[in-house]
């Protein structure tokens, strides 16, 4: 490469010196009775004036070659490639408009709008979807784009890509056995369209393409826009875009986990124990009052005092421990 640069700076050196030489020479041969000092100040003045003169010719040379390049770029980038891919049916485009979805992953696809309602017309192939993703490609921009999200029922889908939703999102995450993904909406496929619906199906095929990932309904998400608004969506939900903003709304609600059973005890008062050994010095009694002949009336008298004592007694255990038993439930199950 220095060799090359060399040579042609060389190459440049000796025509300038034989064009100074020729211009000098000439100059001699017109005015030879001339004194040599002004033969050189006008051989001076001349290759200043010729020297200005290549070089605006230069410029203005290298200015319109620009320009004309531009003119070509611009012409090819917006009038020449758009109308080739459409004579083809951009069979030449690494791209496909429609793609047809079923349980999550991608069935069909095709590069127009057009082939996709021949193929369904003429019912050659297998044409079960649950979800349709139509992408309008912009034909001088290649990353933009706008894809409306549809049924079977879609129709249209271009002219709906005209209507553009005016939102942005700060955050959009979806949640799904406790691991948190970033949703990008908006790359590589825009999806702020007016009245597209995310639901179960989109994010289910997103995850599966996007993060190779497979989700149950048991799944939400969480988002803040643009304007602080946020929302924590638990499945079944929808988010639908206006023109200007979100309609979002749930009717699921969050998967509680149930806490493991554990054996139940009953912390028993001291109060509760000196009743119990009341009644059980009482049965004492009771035996030595059996064992006593002497004193039958005594005796009588003293059974049915004891009987009533440990009737209470035993009344007020029992009460004591069902209200216990229900309170410790009742924490329990909350």
């Amino acid at each position: 490469m220095n060799i090359f640069k060399e040579l042609i700076t060389l190459v440049g050196n000796i025509l300038y010196m034989t064009y100074d030489m020729l211009l000098l020479g000439g100059i001699l041969m017109v005015r030879p009775l001339e004194s040599i000092e002004n033969n050189m100040i006008l051989h001076s003045n001349c290759i200043i004036k010729c020297n200005d003169y290549c070089k605006s010719v230069c410029y203005d040379i290298s200015w319109k070659t620009c320009q004309l390049i531009s003119v070509v770029h611009i012409y090819n980038k917006k009038t020449l490639i758009p109308n080739f891919h459409k004579l083809t049916n951009n069979y030449f485009r690494n791209r496909n408009a429609v793609l047809l979805i079923k349980n999550g992953e991608q069935t069909k696809q095709f590069k127009t709008w057009e082939l996709f309602e021949t193929a369904k017309e003429n019912e050659t192939d297998n044409m079960e979807f649950d979800l349709v993703l139509y992408t309008n490609y912009s034909e001088t921009e290649s990353k933009q784009n706008y894809t409306v999200i549809g049924e079977k029922c879609l129709k249209n889908p271009e002219d709906l890509c005209s209507h553009i939703c005016d939102v942005n999102f700060i955050i959009f995450q979806l949640t799904t056995d406790g691991v948190k993904y970033d949703i990008n909406l908006k790359e590589p496929r825009n999806f702020f369209v007016k009245n597209n619906t995310l639901k179960y199906t989109f994010f289910k095929w997103y995850m599966k393409t996007v993060y190779n990932v497979e989700i149950t309904e048991e799944f939400s998400v969480n988002y803040m826009t643009h304007d602080m608004s946020i929302a924590n969506l638990h499945n079944p939900f929808y988010i639908k875009f206006n023109e200007d903003g979100i309609t979002s709304f749930s009717t699921g609600k969050p998967i509680s986990k149930p806490k493991p059973i554990s054996t139940l005890t009953l912390d028993i008062p001291e109060y509760v124990n000196e009743m119990n050994d009341i009644v059980d010095e009482n049965d004492e009694n009771d035996e030595n009052d059996e064992n006593d002949e002497n004193d039958e009336n005594d005796e009588n008298d003293e059974n049915d005092e004891n009987c009533e004592i440990e009737e209470i007694f035993k009344r007020e255990d029992s009460l004591y421990r069902n209200i216990t038993n229900s309170e410790c439930l009742k924490e329990h199950c909350e």
